[in-house]
């Protein structure tokens, strides 16, 4: 990784330097973007049942705002602040979603402060056909050890956050470090993905290791994922795992969507394998999603999903939302749903 460490020495290096030559002239262009998803949900826990106004089936909702400045000799300076926004009630208004401030150049890559997405996190959204939204997702068994106990709160995003970027000239070759601060508290991350992308395929690794409580204990994940595209098919798979103390899972995550005009299929299958070596748990249980996203414009879609979780004589995986479930008991979920993408203005 000797590359890397030069490129991150001349992103600090232009840092400290700011450029003297050419003081920028050009104005951020900032501009607003963001996302409405909402939906009708049914589902069933056991043998308890619950139907609500569901949103962010098909992406979470959102608004946003973000801005790049050219800072000349190939570099630039942007910020992004995102905040999620719940339609169904009209509650938002942070950005825990992703607020940071970087530096770019052409030649050396990107370096990111602020709270941003993990790379662990981007091959649990990137190679699989639900992303981390809706009923069919594949999150749905992989976040936690079982469904509902916590793992660390890095799995998606994390605070305190500096990361550093691959440049794109790389033939296809992308990349992602991050380091984080705990700052007195359980959190303290490090992780990095690399990953090669060209024509239909692609295909990337990521590991991380999160300092997860004041004690000192280990949150450990690790994945690997790809896509191929044939035609109107496109295949994806990701095997994922998740360690802590005594306790392991692992995910197999298979699936695809299939496009013919207007209308794409989209289905997956998801299987979780959980052990404890202390209390000699060993348990599983699989997800299987049918959906299907039907195009009314470039930004408006509507679409369905249905999916089921079946578990072990001792899983406790579930669809979350409604009541939990017993040991063995399954889980369905259906959902109908308008996804609307804001046209993005600048100014």
């Amino acid at each position: 990784m000797t590359c890397g460490r030069s490129s991150l020495g001349r992103l600090l290096a232009l840092a400290l330097l700011g450029g003297s030559a050419g003081l920028a002239a050009a104005q951020t262009n900032v501009t607003l973007f963001g996302v409405l998803d909402v939906g009708v949900q049914h589902l069933k826990n056991g043998s308890k049942s619950m139907s609500l106004t569901s949103i962010d089936g098909m992406q979470t909702s959102r608004i946003g705002f973000r801005g790049t400045e050219d800072l000349g000799s190939g570099r630039s300076a942007s910020f992004h602040l995102e905040g999620a926004v719940g339609p169904d009630v009209g509650s938002g208004g942070d950005w825990r979603r992703r607020a940071t401030v970087s530096l770019a150049d052409k030649e050396a890559g990107e370096l990111r402060l602020g709270r941003d997405y993990t790379p662990t996190f981007w091959s649990i959204s990137r190679f699989n056909a639900f992303g981390t939204n809706g009923v069919g997702a594949a999150s749905n068994l992989v976040y936690g050890f079982d469904g509902v106990s916590g793992t660390a709160k890095t799995v998606i995003r994390s605070d305190n956050s500096v990361g550093y970027f691959l440049p794109g000239n790389l033939g296809g070759i992308y990349g992602q470090a991050m380091v984080a601060a705990g700052e007195g508290a359980p959190g303290r991350y490090v992780g990095g993905r690399l990953g090669y992308a060209a024509g239909d395929f692609d295909i990337a690794g990521a590991w991380s290791e999160t300092s997860n409580t004041l004690a000192g204990a280990k949150f450990k994940s690790g994945n690997l994922g790809a896509s191929y595209s044939l035609d109107a098919f496109k295949l994806m798979a990701l095997y994922h795992v998740s360690k802590l103390n005594t306790r392991r899972q692992s995910n197999w995550v298979l699936g695809g969507t299939y496009s013919q005009g207007a209308g794409t299929v989209r289905f997956s299958y998801v299987h979780a394998s959980n052990r404890d070596s202390a209390t000699a748990k060993d348990y599983s249980g699989r997800l299987l999603a049918l959906g299907y996203v039907h195009k009314m414009s470039k930004r408006t879609s509507l679409y369905a999903t249905a999916s089921r979780v079946q578990n072990s004589a001792k899983g406790k995986f579930l669809i979350p939302g409604g009541s939990a479930v017993l040991a063995g008991q399954s889980s369905t979920g259906t959902e109908m749903g308008i996804y609307h993408s804001f046209c993005p203005r600048s100014f």
